[in-house]
């Protein structure tokens, strides 16, 4: 498989904190999402559909969202 794609998928969860004046912070996943070895990321919202992105990190920022590697990869990607 990883001769084939170049690398292997690697797994992300997109997290927003809400909390309104210093009550308790709650985290909640908005999306889970996979980076592929190409560099772009395809997404599957909680509540919305499904998503396909220039990076896993461009994904974040266009959903105001915190990036949250999944699993233990060896770092992959590094950006």
């Amino acid at each position: 498989m990883r001769a084939l794609a170049g690398g292997l998928p690697r797994m992300f969860a997109l997290v927003q904190e809400t909390g309104e004046d210093d009550e308790e912070i709650v985290t909640e996943v908005v999306a889970y999402g996979l980076a592929l070895p190409c560099g772009t990321a395809a997404t599957v919202g909680v509540v919305n559909g499904f998503g396909r992105w220039m990076s896993a990190h461009s994904t974040a920022s266009r959903l105001r969202s915190d990036l949250v590697w999944l699993g233990d990869d060896g770092g992959w990607p590094s950006a």
